[in-house]
Parts: C-alpha cells; sequence; structure tokens
C-alpha cells in the first residue's frame, strides 16, 4: 500500500531502453531509473551541508591561529553557505578566562589587523604557520591519547581565541554554533551559568552574531568526567540558558540542542552517527552496501522518537563522519571514503535530516576534509561539487533491478544559484559499488535532454586509497593559495546513457528539465 501511495504522490517517469546501442554493454549492465517529480519529497535547509571545527583545536589556543590562513579560508567559503559548529568533546572542558592573555601567535596576527574590515586585513605570516604546522603533529598525538584514555583536562582559552574563531566565520561567510560548556556545575548539579554570562558579555560588546549550543553528547558525561545528568536537569539548564539570551544582545539568536551519540539505549534526542569503529574499519567496510544501510536504521530510531516527542521539530546530524575515534587511518582520508559521505547525504536528505555536518573541516584525526598542510582532501571536492550543483528539494530516485543496493542514486532539484544552469533543472548524483561499469538509462522524457557529467575518480597510483581526486579525467587542486579551480562539466549528447566506472561517484545534471516541482 506504501509503494502504491508513493506511486500516485509522486508520479512517475518511466524509464524507456534508449540510450547506449544495444550490444555494447551487458544487458545486467545496464540499469534503468525511475524518477517521481511531480512534488519534491522534501526540502532540506540551503545549509544542508554544513562543517565543523572541533574544539580540541582550542585546547592549546595557539592553533586557533591556523584559522588565519587565507587558503584555509578560502576553501571554506567555497562551501557556504553553510553553519560552522565549534563543538565536540572538548567543549565540556573549554573555559573563557576573559583576562587571560592572547598567545605570541595570536598576537602577531592580530597585530596585523590594521584594517576595520578583519576580512580585508593583512594575513597571518606564512612564517607562523610554518611553526605551527611543524608542532602540530605533537599536539594531535597528545589529543588523540587524551580521547582514547579517556582523561580529560580542563583548558581556558581568551578573547583573542574567540576572536580568532569568529572571523574565521564571517571572513569565510559562515554561520557559526558556539558550543558551551555543560560540565560547570553546582554542588546539587545544576548548569553553573557564570561562565557562558562571562562569554556572551565579551560577544555581546564586539557585536557578534553567533548561534548557540549547550554541551556535547550528555548522554556521555559520566565516561567523561563521572557526572550523571539526567533529562530533566538538561531540559532545566537549557532553560537558563535561554533566560541568558533573552537577558543578552542574542534575544534572537538560535539555540540548538541537546545533541546525543550514537542513538541506542535511552540516548535517543538528537543525532550523531558514525558506521564504522575507525580502529579496525577496513576499505572493504566502505565500500558495503549493507554498512552504509546501518545509517537507515540510526535515523528511523531519532526521527521516530522526535515525531512522538516533538511533533515537528528538526532534526540534525550535528557532528558526523565515516568512523568513530577520529577516523579510519588511511581509509577517512582518501577517495574510498567518499562513497560513505554522498551516501549519507543522499539517505540525510531523503529521510528528513536538515542539516548534515561534517566532523571536520580541519584539525586532529583522518577525518578531515582539508589536511594540516592545508591541501583539499577527496571529501571536500566532493563536498564543494555537492554545494555547487545540489539544491535543497528533494526528489525521488529509484533504481529499478537487483542493483539498488550497489548502484544508489540519489534526485534533487539543481542548485538555481549555479550560473550554468536554471529553476526546473535536476541533479542525480550516483554511487556504483560494483567492480564493473554500469549504463544509466534517464527515465522519458528526460532522456532527450542535454546532460552535464560531472564524474570523479581517484587520481594517482594509490587507487581507492588516493589523496587526490580526478573531475572528468582532470586532477582537482587549487590555482593558487585563494584560488578553487573551475569545476568543468562535461556535456553528454542527448539520449546517451549515463555511464558510471566500476567504484566512482559523481553527478549528473539533467538541463532544460523543467520540472514544475523545481520552479
Amino acid at each position: 500500500m506504501l509503494r502504491l501511495l508513493l506511486l500516485g504522490l509522486w508520479g512517475p517517469l518511466g524509464a524507456l531502453t534508449q540510450g547506449t546501442p544495444e550490444g555494447t554493454a551487458p544487458a545486467e549492465d545496464v540499469v534503468e531509473l525511475e524518477f517521481y517529480t511531480k512534488q519534491p519529497l522534501r526540502s532540506v535547509s540551503p545549509s544542508f551541508l554544513s562543517i565543523t571545527i572541533d574544539a580540541s583545536l582550542a585546547t592549546d589556543p595557539r592553533f586557533l591561529t591556523f584559522l588565519g590562513s587565507p587558503r584555509l579560508r578560502a576553501l571554506a567559503r567555497g562551501l557556504s553557505p553553510a553553519y560552522l559548529r565549534f563543538g565536540g568533546t572538548k567543549t565540556d572542558f573549554l573555559i573563557f578566562d576573559p583576562d587571560k592573555e592572547p598567545t605570541s601567535e595570536e598576537s602577531s596576527y592580530w597585530k596585523s589587523q590594521v584594517n576595520h574590515d578583519i576580512c580585508r586585513s593583512e594575513p597571518v605570516s606564512a612564517g607562523v604557520l610554518r611553526k605551527l604546522q611543524v608542532d602540530w603533529p605533537f599536539q594531535e598525538l597528545l589529543l588523540l591519547r587524551e580521547q582514547y584514555q579517556r582523561e580529560f583536562k580542563n583548558s581556558t582559552y581568551s578573547r583573542s581565541s574567540v576572536d580568532m574563531l569568529y572571523s574565521f566565520a564571517k571572513c569565510s561567510r559562515l554561520d557559526l554554533i558556539f558550543g558551551l560548556n555543560a560540565l560547570l556545575r553546582t554542588p546539587d548539579l545544576r548548569w553553573n551559568s557564570s561562565n557562558a554570562q562571562l562569554l556572551l558579555n565579551y560577544c555581546s560588546s564586539k557585536g557578534y552574531n553567533i548561534s548557540w549550543e549547550l554541551g556535547n553528547e550528555p548522554n556521555s558525561f559520566w565516561k567523561k568526567a563521572h557526572i550523571l545528568v539526567n533529562g530533566s536537569q538538561l531540559g532545566e539548564d537549557f532553560v537558563e540558558l535561554h533566560k541568558l539570551l533573552q537577558r543578552s544582545a542574542f534575544q534572537n539568536a538560535k539555540l540548538y540542542g541537546p545533541d546525543i551519540g550514537q542513538p541506542r539505549g535511552k540516548t535517543v534526542k538528537l543525532l550523531r552517527s558514525y558506521y564504522l569503529n575507525g580502529r579496525v574499519a577496513t576499505k572493504e567496510d566502505f565500500l558495503s552496501s549493507d554498512v552504509l544501510d546501518t545509517f537507515i536504521l540510526s535515523v528511523q530510531k531519532i526521527l521516530k522518537v522526535t515525531k512522538e516527542m516533538t511533533p515537528g521539530k528538526k532534526v540534525w546530524l550535528g557532528e558526523t563522519s565515516s568512523a568513530f575515534g577520529g577516523g579510519a587511518p588511511l581509509l577517512s582520508n582518501t577517495f574510498a571514503a567518499g562513497f560513505m559521505w554522498l551516501d549519507k547525504l543522499g539517505l540525510s536528505a531523503q529521510m528528513g535530516i536538515e542539516v548534515v555536518m561534517r566532523q571536520v573541516f580541519f584539525g586532529a584525526g583522518n577525518y578531515h576534509l582539508v589536511d594540516a598542510n592545508f591541501e583539499p582532501l577527496p571529501d571536500y571536492w566532493l563536498s564543494l561539487l555537492f554545494k555547487k550543483l545540489v539544491g535543497p528539494k528533494v526528489l525521488r530516485s529509484i533504481v529499478k533491478g537487483p542493483d539498488r543496493g550497489k548502484l544508489r542514486a540519489y534526485l534533487h532539484c539543481t542548485n538555481a544559484y549555479h550560473p550554468r544552469y536554471q529553476e526546473g533543472d535536476l541533479t542525480l548524483y550516483v554511487l556504483n559499488l560494483h567492480n564493473v561499469t554500469k549504463h544509466l538509462k534517464l527515465p522519458s522524457p528526460l532522456f532527450s535532454k542535454p546532460v552535464d557529467k560531472y564524474l570523479l575518480k581517484p587520481s594517482g597510483p594509490d587507487g581507492l586509497l588516493s589523496k587526490s581526486v580526478q573531475l572528468n579525467g582532470q586532477t582537482l587542486k587549487m590555482v593558487d593559495e585563494q584560488t578553487l579551480p573551475a569545476l568543468t562539466e562535461k556535456p553528454l549528447p542527448a539520449g546517451s546513457s549515463l555511464n558510471m566506472p566500476a567504484f566512482s561517484y559523481g553527478f549528473f545534471v539533467i538541463r532544460n528539465a523543467k520540472i514544475a516541482a523545481c520552479i
């Protein structure tokens, strides 16, 4: 009955057997698609794909100076519009000290900020960045040891640290969400809001536009700090923070939370979902359709509880990547990780997750989008293409036949702000987990429309474990320190099959589709 309802609601565009000439591909490798386009399945936020900066970067505030890099800011700007969440485990071990003096690196940076507009001021010096890059691997080891041993220490951060984070967000055109320490407690376990008040006072004095979150995964407070906070107390804490905001310049600011870790047991209020343990994950895990499908069950649990308890509330994926524990070494930063990332984006949009925040944009671990040398990794380029081509209106696409597990296809209206495309166009994104090329056939009447292809494959001899990527055969890299490359399409003749090589993923924009639901 559900299938009939869906067919009646969206109206199928049935596939025809046009495209690749008969005899050029085995019948089992030719796949028909079915689209439902009469009205959107749902809409997600224009900032659907968003990013995080882990609070661990502020454990030693010197390293926040990385955020003054013009290259890093240019890469972040490419992903706007987006939220920038400053959070993670260390959120609840950071204490704001308005009297703390800035580090020498922060001081040298801010002395160069001579213009009123900080985004036009002199960048942080290359010498300062090089020194920090030399020191960074040792800091990463300390952070990983702290995480594995679960022995977290409090750290303090200064006004300069807040300024650096805010300027990075502002100059990258990102909306900052700042996580406040929720482990500061009175003897009767109520939230001690005095430190948050100091931070709000400072940010108000600077005229900063910030949204807020309280705590990181309160369901894991016992493991992190041997403090138990029940749901009732957590609710009172959020009420207290809301009152603080109402009495400040942030009375119209947004407040997010609470968030949880793995959605199991009683910890089902909001979602942070990883598929795999980064310490034991394998390449085969990253290419397994069964592993990818486990995400569906996690989301269903969260949406069910949310609908029962707070109907209409939006659910965000506030901190997510491919594997927990800092990601999987030699996997989470390679081309292979893109299958999981693209599929998670497609499933999240289809199931009604409004925003998906990638852990992390830059910082410790193996799941970053940009590495310690400010080089964009495959998942960055995949994210950039997604932002440029995929619009917020979600449609439904079905892979017909037995291929739907390993050949996964998602359909949206095209991003109408892309200069090449117009309202009514469609963007199809596909990942092929088969070890052979698959030939996709568009449904009628779309098979006669022109199509632009954006195919991503690994670049270099490392194959799926490559840290660089080709777009339509050209390796993607920055033009210079502040210029992203053109993401050039490959036009396909009308009536062509959409060929997806083995173990590849990519996007197809169907031009002049004139889909009413996208206008």
